[in-house]
């Protein structure tokens, strides 16, 4: 999808690809929590945590008066939160919300791609 998220890659990326790079962050942490939960660990909800973290990120710094984009989204930033509410997240809504984040950083990456071509033909 998108590049190393080094500090540098972020300090020089465009908003739009920032939250791509929060939307893959939450992918990779929800996949270790699910790897954890799945392995009987007990360090599941220290990634849970950082996924909790990225969403709560991405759904502060979202206009939700841009119009209808920022008010669904807002609304899909609200279930996934409250899907991973409560101390004892289990592995099937992690991996549910694992599967719900993918399909948003797959959406969001088309819409980059869509971007940095406008970009080079400009």
């Amino acid at each position: 999808m998108h590049a190393d998220p080094r500090l540098e890659n972020a300090e020089s990326a465009r908003p739009d690809e920032l939250v791509l790079m929060l939307f893959e962050g939450a992918v990779r942490f929800g996949r270790q929590a699910v790897a954890a939960y799945d392995a009987g660990r007990d360090d599941a909800e220290k990634s849970v945590e950082r996924v909790r973290a990225i969403l709560q990120e991405l759904d502060r710094n979202l206009d939700r008066r841009a119009g209808t984009i920022g008010r669904h989204l807002g609304a899909i930033y609200d279930y996934l939160l409250r899907r991973l509410a409560g101390p004892e997240v289990g592995r099937d809504a992690m991996s549910e919300v694992v599967s719900d984040i993918e399909t948003l950083a797959q959406t969001w990456s088309v819409l980059v791609e869509r971007r940095d071509a406008e970009l080079a033909a400009a």
